[in-house]
C-alpha cells in the first residue's frame, strides 16, 4: 500500500473505529502552526498547540553511547566507527579540517596528524590538537589565540581499550566521565537527537516523543537523549523497532546502520513537558516511561491526526 494511502486509512480507522463509531470526544488534536527555520535543513517543523514539535524526516542512525563505537585502532580492534567521524584536527597555524571531510582523510591525513598529536601528549600547540566531539575528552589547548576544548580522549575505565562514547543525556549517579555506564546504551534505549533550534522551543533532554514509519506502521516512543544537527536521528534501538526489526546487543560494520531511512517518511513528534533523569540501573524504565507519556499525550489516535496535519518536505 502506498504510504499516503495508508496514512489516510490509519487516520480513518483510528478516528472512526473498525465499526464506524466516532472517536471519543475531547481527544487532543494535532492543530498547530509552521515553525520556519526549526529542526534543521529541509525540515518543515510544526508547533503543536500544546507546545510539542512534529516533523517528517528520514531516520539516520546515532550510535553515540555504544561501548564499541571508537577504538585507537579503529576497525582492526572491532570499533564500528572510525575516529575520523568524531573529531576535528587543528593545526599549529590555526587552520582546521573535519576528520572525515573528505572521506579520504580518514585513512591518511587524519590518522597521520592524530598520531603526531597523540605522541606529543595531545596538548602541544606546536604540533596541533584534536577537538573531539564523538569521543569523551578532557583538557584544552590554545592554538593561534583560540582555545580548543576536549582534546585528550578518555579510555573506558573497564580496560576494554575502547574510547568513551558519550551522549548528552547522562546518569548523574555515575560521576566518572570515563565510565561508559554513565551514558544510555543506544542498542537498548530508543532515543532521538535534539537539534539546538528545537531545544530553543522548550524541548528538553530526558523528555519523550514518538517516531512512526508509514511502511511498517510501527509507532515507537523514545527519550530525547542527545544533541544533533537536525530532526531525523535516532539510536539503533529506535531505528530497528521503527523498521520492524528486533533489538540486538551487538552491532557490526555491516549492521550498524540497520533501520536507516533515507527519505522523509518518518514522522517525529517531540512531546515537550516533563523530563526524567536517566538511571542506567533501570534502563528498561526508559521505554516504559516513554510509552506511558505517549499514551497521556494522546496515543495512536492523536498520532493518526498528526500524520494528516503535519506538512511534508
Amino acid at each position: 500500500m502506498h504510504a499516503s494511502v495508508w496514512f489516510r486509512c490509519l487516520a480513518m480507522a483510528l478516528v472512526c473505529g473498525a465499526a464506524g463509531a466516532p472517536m471519543v470526544a475531547g481527544a487532543a488534536s494535532c492543530d498547530g502552526a509552521p515553525l520556519p527555520g526549526v529542526g534543521g535543513k529541509n525540515v518543515k517543523a510544526w508547533k503543536l498547540a500544546d507546545g510539542g514539535i512534529a516533523a517528517f524526516s528520514g531516520m539516520n542512525i546515532n550510535i553515540d553511547g555504544y561501548g564499541k563505537a571508537y577504538h585507537p585502532r579503529n576497525r582492526e580492534a572491532g570499533a564500528v566507527l572510525h575516529l575520523c567521524v568524531g573529531a576535528r584536527i587543528w593545526l599549529p597555524d590555526g587552520s582546521s579540517y573535519e576528520g572525515s571531510d573528505p572521506p579520504s582523510n580518514c585513512t591518511g591525513k587524519f590518522m597521520t596528524d592524530m598520531a603526531k598529536i597523540a605522541a606529543a601528549g595531545w596538548t602541544d600547540p606546536s604540533v596541533g590538537a584534536v577537538e573531539w566531539y564523538g569521543v569523551a575528552a578532557e583538557g584544552s589547548v590554545k592554538i593561534a589565540g583560540r582555545t580548543i576544548n576536549g582534546v585528550k580522549p578518555l579510555l573506558q575505565k573497564d580496560g576494554s581499550g575502547f574510547y568513551v562514547s558519550p551522549t548528552s543525556l547522562v546518569d548523574r549517579n555515575v560521576p566518572d566521565n570515563a565510565d561508559q555506564r554513565r551514558y544510555p546504551n543506544p542498542l537498548r534505549v530508543p532515543s532521538a537527537v535534539l537539534p539546538r533550534t528545537v531545544a530553543q522551543q522548550g524541548i528538553k533532554l530526558g523528555s519523550f516523543g514518538v517516531a512512526i514509519h508509514g511502511k511498517t506502521q510501527k509507532a515507537v516512543p523514545f527519550v530525547v537523549g542527545d544533541g544533533g544537527p537536525k530532526i531525523g536521528e535516532g539510536s539503533p534501538a529506535l531505528a530497528r523497532q521503527v523498521s520492524g526489526m528486533p533489538l540486538s546487543d551487538e552491532i557490526t560494520i555491516k549492521t550498524r546502520y540497520a533501520g536507516q531511512v533515507d527519505k522523509p517518511e518518518v514522522l517525529w513528534v517531540f512531546f515537550g513537558g516533563e523530563a526524567l533523569p536517566y538511571d542506567h540501573q533501570k534502563e528498561g524504565d526508559v521505554a516504559a516511561n516513554a510509552q506511558a507519556t505517549f499514551e497521556r499525550w494522546g496515543g495512536t489516535s492523536r498520532l493518526a491526526q498528526c500524520l494528516q496535519s503535519v506538512p511534508r518536505p
